[in-house]
């Protein structure tokens, strides 16, 4: 074996012996939130006074907010995120909707929500903290941590896939293909809404927080 060969067998054993295990090191992902303001960001149909940028969080602090969206168009993509809220709170993220629309009627919206409290207790299993908010119900209603606590998503959408995971549990797993006569709040049916558009962070009245948003096109 060559000097050359050997210096090289080093240097890739001294990398992978300062990396978590199972880690890469470049996985692909992006940051979304450069933790100093909300440059790569803009609010759709609410506020922007609502948003902050706040050190490794952004918060919505104020009622109104409509959406906060990221500039750019998304297709096919990974992304991470974890989210906090209060006691009853109420959110979500808007996935592939299009400029000037509401993801729950016109694409979609993951539900983020506070289930637990005593003024849902009335609310159908579609509606729930997990779900493809009004169409699909999560496949676990309990993989939630109690208001307060930050939760880990990791939403995939690639084609007419979605997959999502709430620490690490899978609670999502459909073909939006299946769903051709699923209006749930809206008036197009969940297999024709847009495979590309806007990723965004709802406001719905109440305080909430996301932090680690990063994202990796497919």
């Amino acid at each position: 074996m060559t000097r050359q060969i050997v210096l090289r067998l080093a240097s890739a054993i001294g990398l992978a012996a300062v990396l978590p295990a199972g880690a890469l090191a470049d996985d692909g992902f992006k940051p979304l939130y450069n933790g100093k303001d909300l440059a790569g960001w803009h609010v759709e149909r609410g506020k922007a006074e609502c948003w902050e940028a706040r050190g490794d969080m952004v918060s919505c602090t104020k009622p109104g907010g409509g959406y906060l969206a990221t500039d750019k168009q998304y297709g096919d993509f990974v992304m991470k995120l974890e989210y906090r809220l209060p006691p009853a709170g109420n959110s979500g993220i808007g996935l592939r909707f299009l400029p000037g629309t509401w993801p729950s009627t016109e694409a979609m919206e993951l539900q983020l929500l506070d289930d637990s409290h005593p003024k849902y207790k009335d609310l159908k299993d579609s509606q729930k903290n997990g779900s493809i908010y009004t169409h699909q119900p999560p496949k676990v209603l309990t993989a939630q941590k109690p208001a307060g606590e930050w939760n880990r998503l990791e939403i995939r959408c690639q084609g007419p896939r979605i997959v999502v995971h709430l620490n690490s549990v899978e609670i999502q797993n459909l073909s939006l293909d299946d769903y051709s006569d699923s209006l749930g709040k809206g008036k197009i049916v969940l297999s024709k809404r847009p495979r590309k558009g806007l990723v965004g962070l709802q406001s719905h009245g109440d305080p909430v927080d996301f932090r680690r948003l990063e994202i990796k096109e497919l």
